[in-house]
């Protein structure tokens, strides 16, 4: 029997503790208690126990999300470990991915035995099993209870509640907004101050100066204005009374909550408009297509680098380079050509990423986790767009009625045609922006490839990027890597876009084979 067989006392045992942040329950075990129970379990049975011990605060709900269980398992590789002590399985995988990973290295070898407080395991056929059925309850509790609280949540939204922290607001018993005494008065004066102009810089240094600060619950942390922060909440439309979520927008304005605004929706849109017209040429102009913006990066200041073409010797052949042009950037040879680029990622496919249809299942799983700040962030940028579209159609037909009781020759006529002009221009580029932005939210809230599409893209993507035209080989690239990181003649590194990397990750630790990922 393996009990018989296998003496524990000359193993080593990697102690593992966990205690998410998300356990709302607060039914877990504390990391200290974890950590007690194990030790003496330990003892009883004679355990060599590797110090110092392994704890962790992530949640076990989502693959590769924790760094420390993640060197846990290369260390067990490479036999600093032979097993894993904790309190109860579902602290080492509440996913099935990870399970699976444990399991597996189990029939390995590489996990010679697992301890638990709560739970006996052996490595037989029976006690695989039933650890993994440990694995798949613990999952369904999980995802029963982010059900629950996704629920609970969409429903508290259209009520007016949150649970975001918002500036110069705390939520009442009710959880509904109601303003901070301490710095609500604050958060008025810096929209205020913003709306006559003044810089982030000075608003910052005059709340942080006022006494501004909020305090996080969790670990009564005091945390003080940034202009990072304070950027952010300017362009927050909850501050005027229209609060976003990933999937609802909700106008408090319109519950009867009698909810107090740190400022108006007029003064909120002059502030945006203020940001807008900034960062917008005053003429129509049309971009030249070059592919790859944004994604390659500079190794010596890691700041995008610029795509462009360049002539080049007495054939006055044009190549496509990128450049860096960041200031203070110690890079000597500006540029690469974008050729080297092209030939590292033909040589990073040429053998095909070879996904199965198991890893594609895993795909559809990781996109359901599309990140719902991302949305947010949308939603906020459209809801400000429309905004300053509806305030500029506005503008644009008081002008264009107004001109017309004035002297075609006069000077007072000619400012405001240029004005029109300028005006029409920018509400087209904002409807173009606004389209974007609307098919943009589309794809992410629902464009998931099929299984042939999945297939195709994994087992012929060189062939199809080296058929492709410059936006084909742009649109394939973008679907696989999100960025390289380049010196003045070599890719040194790159990223692979989600689930690909996580894929291909899971797959490198498994077989210790496939694609070398460098990053």
């Amino acid at each position: 029997m393996y009990e018989d067989e296998l003496d524990f006392t000359e193993l080593k045992y990697a102690l593992y503790a966990r205690k998410s942040t998300e356990d709302e329950t607060r039914q877990v075990k504390s990391i200290g208690d974890q950590i007690d129970e194990c030790v003496l379990l330990a003892n009883r049975l004679g355990l060599n126990v590797v110090k110092p011990y392994l704890e962790e605060a992530k949640s076990a709900k989502r693959p590769n999300n924790r760094p420390i269980f993640s060197k846990m398992l290369q260390d067990l590789k490479s036999g600093k470990f032979d097993g894993i002590l904790a309190w109860h399985p579902d602290r080492l995988a509440r996913n099935m991915l990870e399970g699976g990973m444990l399991i597996d290295m189990i029939d390995e070898g590489i996990i010679k035995d697992l301890k638990f407080v709560t739970h006996h395991f052996t490595k037989d056929a029976n006690g695989k099993m039933l650890l993994g059925m440990a694995f798949v309850l613990s999952k369904q509790y999980s995802d029963k209870l982010s059900q629950d609280v996704t629920r609970g949540v969409r429903s508290g939204l259209a009520e007016g509640k949150s649970p975001a922290p918002k500036f110069g607001y705390v939520r009442d018993e009710s959880g509904l907004y109601r303003p901070d005494d301490r710095n609500h008065e604050l958060i008025c004066d810096a929209w205020s101050m913003r709306t006559k102009g003044d810089s982030i810089e000075q608003i910052t240094k005059y709340l942080n100066d006022q006494g501004f600060y909020r305090e996080i619950k969790s670990s009564q942390r005091k945390t003080f204005m940034t202009k990072q922060k304070l950027s952010d909440m300017f362009k927050d439309s909850f501050y005027y009374g229209v609060l976003l979520q990933a999937d609802q927008t909700v106008d408090l304005r319109l519950l009867g909550l009698d909810f107090i605004p740190a400022t108006s929706e007029e003064d909120f849109l002059t502030i945006q408009q203020m940001s807008y017209r900034r960062i917008k040429p005053s003429s129509p102009h049309r971009d030249n297509f070059y592919p790859f913006r944004l994604m390659i990066l500079c190794s010596f200041c890691n700041q995008s680098m610029r795509v462009a073409p360049t002539t080049s010797g007495s054939k006055k052949i044009r190549y496509l380079y990128a450049r860096c042009d960041t200031e203070g950037c110690e890079r000597k040879k500006k540029s690469i050509r974008v050729k080297v680029i092209i030939d590292f990622v033909y040589e990073l496919l040429k053998e095909g990423l070879n996904f199965t249809e198991k890893e594609y299942t895993e795909y559809l799983q990781g996109m359901k986790y599309l990140s719902d700040d991302h949305k947010i962030a949308i939603r906020g940028e459209l809801n400000t767009k429309r905004g300053i579209l509806k305030r500029k159609e506005h503008e644009l037909s008081e002008t264009s009625i107004a001109i017309l009781k004035l002297d075609p020759k006069g000077v007072i006529y000619q400012q405001n045609e240029k004005h029109i002009v300028d005006l029409d221009i920018e509400c087209k580029t904002l409807t173009g922006e606004i389209a974007k932005l609307e098919a943009e939210l589309k794809k992410s809230e629902g464009e998931i490839m099929s299984l042939e599409q999945f297939a195709n893209l994994s087992k012929n993507a060189v062939t199809t990027i080296q058929s492709a035209d410059a936006v084909g080989k742009d649109m394939i690239c973008r679907q696989i890597f999100a960025n390289w990181i380049v010196d003045e003649e070599n890719v040194l590194s790159y990223q692979l876009k989600e689930p690909f990397a996580t894929l291909l990750k899971q797959r490198q630790f498994l077989f210790s084979r496939g694609i070398k990922n460098r990053t």
